[in-house]
């Protein structure tokens, strides 16, 4: 296979399982939130919209696969792939009108038009294959090729009302709005709080800024693509310890194996299993969790360790391991234990210095008693004693008596 008809397939694949990932994905969901309350007529009608979307991803894997592995005419192809599609095709949106005229006005009529909005972009999709074939031949040999349309503006990031935090904070990076809906939607019924990003770019200052947990990255994107922006994840020592789960239509090995050389966590295709989806989110968020935990032990036993040597050098206090010893594991014990030891050295210190003022104080005192002593039994000091007594008595015979 020629380098052209690589890069063909590749493109192609992206842009046919999109739109199969989205009327999918709706309907599931559809059936999920809303099949309580439809009537049964109505949740026949989703599965067989289910099952319609199910038949154009066979159809598609299908056809491309036997274009890369078996060789041939791509627009001969491209023609059979576009009539097996018609009818699945006819299936998904004669049932989605019937179900938006049955349900005007009611809440699943917003994801009813992103499925018809899904199909109408496959169909375009399939009838233009043969004319984007011919032009890329075209190009490749020297023909010119219009411009391309610029890079979307930076993403505005979107923050759900997760359910509460007992998952984790995911990042959704993808340019495709249909898909960051549904999977905001998907991971926020697992009790996630989800936030989305429509560029690299944005989605890079979106995880240099939030605690986040799981990265969730689309392959291809105009501007920064996933490649690129899972590369510079990796490289930031801030943002590493991220795990990154990409979601891409693109089912190559060769995508799959760079990205995990890249040092993406899982790779996940694109129309996606919600329960798969599910256990590869869990997975990396417990993988997230275990580090974080393994890094908080090491800050632990560093702290542990400036305190031993603190204690020894006389400048320990005890609220220092305050963090620490609040942990119920061994680590935690041992901090208590110093902090319990830091505080009998010090107190010990205390009473030792305390001693030895006092002691201090009391050889003054003898020192200066000995002084007095020498002084007091002197020769000289025994003579002046003396005459003082005969003054004394001098004075007192002189005194007259009353």
């Amino acid at each position: 296979m020629s380098a052209i008809e690589e890069a063909f397939l590749v493109e192609m694949r992206h842009e046919l399982r999109t739109p199969v990932n989205a009327i999918l994905g709706y309907s599931e969901l559809l059936l999920e939130e809303h099949g309580g309350s439809l009537t049964a007529d109505a949740r026949q009608d989703l599965e067989r919209m289910i099952e319609a979307g199910h038949q154009l991803l066979r159809i598609v894997c299908e056809s491309l696969d036997v274009v890369q592995h078996s060789g041939g005419d791509i627009v001969v192809h491209a023609a059979r792939m576009r009539h097996a599609l018609h009818t699945p095709l006819a299936s998904v949106q004669g049932l989605a009108y019937l179900l938006i005229e049955e349900h005007q006005g009611t809440a699943i009529c917003d994801d009813l038009r992103c499925i018809d909005a899904a199909a109408i972009r496959l169909a375009k999709v399939s009838d233009r294959l043969e004319h984007t074939y011919r032009e890329r031949v075209r190009e490749a040999q020297g023909g010119s090729r219009s411009a391309p349309s610029p890079a979307p503006p930076a993403a505005t990031l979107e923050i759900s009302d997760g359910h509460g935090i007992s998952g984790g904070l995911v990042l959704v990076i993808d340019d495709e709005e249909i898909n960051r809906d549904l999977l905001m939607r998907r991971l926020t019924h697992d009790g996630h709080v989800v936030m989305t990003a429509e560029s690299g770019e944005a989605g890079l200052a979106r995880a240099a800024h939030e605690d986040v947990d799981v990265i969730l990255l689309d392959v291809l994107m105009p501007g920064l693509s996933g490649y690129e922006v899972l590369s510079t994840l990796k490289a930031d020592a801030a943002l590493r310890e991220i795990p990154v789960l990409m979601i891409s239509a693109l089912d190559q090995t060769a995508s799959v194996t760079r990205c995990i050389a890249l040092g993406a966590d899982d790779y996940l295709t694109k129309p996606f299993d919600p329960l798969v989806l599910r256990a590869r989110v869990s997975s990396c968020l417990r993988k997230k969790r275990a580090r974080n935990f393994e890094l908080a032990y090491l800050r632990g036993v560093e702290k542990v360790t400036t305190a031993a040597l603190a204690v020894e050098a006389g400048t320990f206090t005890p609220d220092a391991l305050d963090e620490v010893g609040a942990r119920v594991d061994p680590l935690g014990n041992l901090a208590r234990l110093f902090q319990r030891m830091g505080v009998e050295v010090a107190s010990r210190e205390r009473r030792l210095r305390a001693q030895v003022e006092q002691l201090v104080i009391a050889i003054d005192e003898e020192r200066k008693a000995a002084q007095v002593a020498e002084i007091t039994e002197s020769d000289y000091f025994q003579k002046l004693k003396a005459r003082a007594k005969v003054l004394v008595a001098r004075n007192a015979a002189r005194t007259p008596s009353n």
